[in-house]
């Protein structure tokens, strides 16, 4: 078959499906086909898509609450563009990102001389010698 050659692939899908893909290519100046091939490519060769070669990508799947599922719909429906798995993927990002910065600066931190509660002891006990006398 020659390189350039397309060919169909016709398939029948759920409508809440077909109106979530309408919106999500509409949001990113597609066309149904570049949508379908994407997706075809990113299944068919996971370790090819988002950043090279190397990378491979792990399944976390969790349940949340309803009302935080219909808060999240409601954010993302005013963020066109931004999909659940970005928004969910930039939040477990940001975090690790803030919780290292954290940890670096805790390292980077001179230990500070801790007191002897000795001292602080014989401190408090010659005030009160003092004031007895």
């Amino acid at each position: 078959m020659p390189e350039n050659e397309k060919k169909g692939i016709t398939v029948k899908v759920d409508a809440q499906l077909h109106a979530q893909v309408r919106e999500y290519i509409e949001a990113h100046g597609m066309t149904m086909s570049e949508f379908v091939a994407k997706a075809l490519d990113s299944e068919l060769h996971p370790s090819q898509t988002r950043g090279g070669a190397n990378m491979a990508n792990r399944t976390i799947a969790f349940q949340v609450p309803e009302e935080t599922f219909d808060r999240l719909k409601d954010y993302l429906s005013r963020h066109p563009g931004l999909t659940q798995k970005d928004f969910v993927l930039g939040l477990i990002e940001a975090e690790l990102d803030r919780d290292l910065q954290q940890t670096n600066e805790v390292e980077q931190q001179p230990e500070e001389e801790e007191l002897d509660e000795d001292e602080d002891f014989d401190e408090d006990e010659e005030e009160s010698m003092d004031m007895s006398m």
